[in-house]
């Protein structure tokens, strides 16, 4: 029984995982039409950055913030040499340069890293087991992927489904809200 609720919140916080991933590329191709499939790579770039700043500064909390904005600033360069010259375009224009785009940061981690993967090392209050049942032990860093990425599907929910932001996006999501004027929508207290 303790194997199978384990192996249940492995494949719990693989899906989460994987819905992070998800929630960017669909919120960027329902919001900007825009087919981006090197998005993962920045989050190989991240990945890349917390292991080697958390190495330098021996701080695995400054090393993950520093890593974000370091993210952040490839993200923004990324955005401001390459993909503003897709917008407009064929889709198919979107596959074939995000694609050499994954290329590029695949070989450019190579050259600045290696081929061997880095290791990360987790503080002892990541490391160590949490009872979540009595008996039944579970990684806390596995468990804090979870609640962390429970806490970005909530708040994305909420800010696409109930702010006047999220409005914006849900009508410029939708196929006639990229002909109608946003001016014309109601906004309601709930959302809808």
């Amino acid at each position: 029984m303790t194997l199978f609720i384990e192996q249940c919140l492995n494949g719990l916080q693989f899906g989460l995982l994987l819905f992070m991933l998800a929630a960017g590329l669909t919120l960027v191709f329902g919001i900007m039409d825009l087919v981006n499939l090197a998005h993962g790579s920045l989050y190989m770039i991240g990945a890349y950055f917390a292991a080697t700043l958390t190495a330098w500064t021996g701080s695995f909390l400054l090393g993950v913030a520093m890593a974000l904005a370091g993210t952040l600033l490839v993200g923004m360069a990324l955005e401001v040499v390459v993909m503003r010259r897709l917008y407009g375009r064929d889709h198919l224009d979107h596959v074939l340069a995000t694609f050499g785009l994954i290329l590029f940061f695949d070989e450019t981690v190579r050259l600045i890293w290696g081929p061997a993967g880095l290791s990360l090392p987790l503080p002892s209050w990541l490391n160590a087991p949490v009872q979540i049942l009595p008996g039944v032990y579970y990684s806390a860093y596995k468990l804090s992927i979870i609640i962390v990425s429970l806490a970005v599907a909530v708040g994305l929910y909420f800010l696409v489904m109930r702010t006047r932001v999220g409005m914006l996006i849900r009508a410029g999501a939708s196929p006639g809200g990229r002909t109608r004027s946003i001016t014309t929508a109601t906004v309601t207290p709930t959302g809808i």
